[in-house]
């Protein structure tokens, strides 16, 4: 034993310093540690588990793990398990057992679930293995009884229950194991572990040589994990699925503007910041266009058609409203008084500043000179003798250029039509 503990150190080390020396930018792990196995629980599936008489104990490194990442959710591993071991339930006492197999983690610290930094690192596993134990070539022969019904030859187990009748106990066999495993990363490199599973063997009928094994050691992980292939090692990315650059702490710069995409509005557009032309601005990574000013001619005041305009005051309206103010109100009751007064039809020609879009403004006009119809309506005047009508910023009887003559333009006339 002492022989075997010492090529199991030297095998741990060695391991440890290729796996270091030759994946740098891989996630390697290696654990090692005791183990012990109970072949008593595995007749009713976990009965007894937890009574440590039915546990068979082996010596500090008997059992070994080396596991390679496959992705952020996967890894697979190869285990050794070696060591002098009891089978309590066939009473068999100091035999050689070995069980070596390649195995299939699912990691649960994989950013879905637990972080992937997270210290508590729980996984299943499921592996297959070749597993040797001698049974001294016993065959366990059908059972015979006497008259009175007493067994007077056979084998059976420690519980009295007997075995499989005509079956042969070979030395060497495939098995099957499944169980659950953690790691406790005390620092980031280095850790607990803690693994059990159950081994069965398909070949035997029965589940006389099945059994679980549970294991406890130190972990080690080594190496630095690159998913993105960028240089950067995942624990120092905080990009770690996209390609990126160190000075961004591997997140991308698209467009290449010097500005990373996560503060980039524009990624794919290059606008460094206070880069600026006489067309536009850089804010953000996006041009920002400039307005040209245009130098606009004085108007003079027209009149849309050879019509006259009914003596009374221009019906004024707020900025970008199209509701009638009181004094806007009071205008409208004279012009009724005015209308009813009189024959004839007329026009209501609404008007608006030069402030926003020309569709805009038309629309305000519009609006404005409804607004004075249907106040002419509910003074009494009938509205088939109105038309309405809306020029938007064309037409303008005062300057744009200051807040009065913009107020001035915000405008309703009523015309009469010839």
């Amino acid at each position: 034993m002492k022989k075997l503990s010492i090529f199991f150190t030297l095998l741990f080390l060695l391991l440890s310093a290729e796996s270091y020396a030759q994946n740098t930018l891989k996630k390697w792990y290696i654990s090692g540690g005791v183990h012990a196995v109970n072949h008593p629980s595995a007749r009713g599936f976990g009965e007894g588990l937890f009574e440590g008489d039915n546990w068979s104990f082996v010596p500090p490194l008997s059992q070994i793990s080396v596991a390679r990442t496959l992705n952020r959710s996967f890894a697979v591993d190869l285990q050794a398990s070696v060591g002098e071991i009891d089978n309590k339930r066939l009473m068999i006492d100091n035999e050689y057992m070995v069980l070596i197999g390649m195995g299939l983690r699912y990691r649960f610290a994989n950013g879905y679930i637990l972080k992937e930094t997270s210290w508590f690192d729980p996984y299943i596993r499921f592996g297959a293995n070749y597993h040797r134990m001698p049974y001294r070539g016993l065959e366990f022969a059908p059972a015979e009884y006497d008259n009175a019904g007493n067994m007077i030859s056979g084998i059976v187990d420690n519980d009295g229950d007997v075995l499989e009748n005509g079956a042969i106990v070979d030395n060497d066999h495939f098995a099957l194991s499944g169980g659950l495993g953690m790691n406790f990363w005390i620092w980031s490199k280095i850790g607990l572990n803690l693994e059990a599973q159950y081994v069965a063997v398909p070949a035997v009928k029965s589940d006389y040589i099945d059994f679980f094994q549970a294991k406890a050691g130190l972990a080690f992980r080594f190496g630095k994990s690159d998913r993105d292939k960028d240089g950067i090692p995942d624990e120092e990315d905080e990009c770690p699925d996209v390609p990126g650059l160190k000075e961004y702490n591997g997140c991308p710069d698209t467009d290449g503007d010097k500005i990373e995409d996560r503060l980039d509005e524009c990624p794919l557009e290059p606008c460094p910041n206070g880069e600026s032309t006489d067309e536009y601005d850089c804010v953000n990574g996006c041009k920002v266009m400039k307005e040209i000013p245009v130098e606009e001619e004085p108007v003079e005041p027209v009149t849309p058609d050879p019509v006259k305009e009914i003596s009374f005051e221009d019906v004024l309206f707020e900025f970008d409203s199209y509701t009638l103010t009181a004094d806007g109100a009071q205008k409208v009751k004279d012009a009724a008084e005015i209308i009813n007064s009189q024959e004839g039809n007329y026009f209501v020609d609404g008007f608006a500043d030069s402030v926003g879009s020309d569709a805009y403004n038309l629309k305000l006009s519009k609006n404005r000179a409804q607004a004075v119809k249907d106040g002419l309506v509910a003074e009494g005047v009938d509205g088939n003798r109105l038309e309405v009508r809306g020029f938007g910023e064309q037409y303008p009887k005062c300057t744009n250029d200051t807040p009065e003559g913009r107020a001035c333009n915000r405008r309703v006339v009523v015309l009469e039509r010839y």
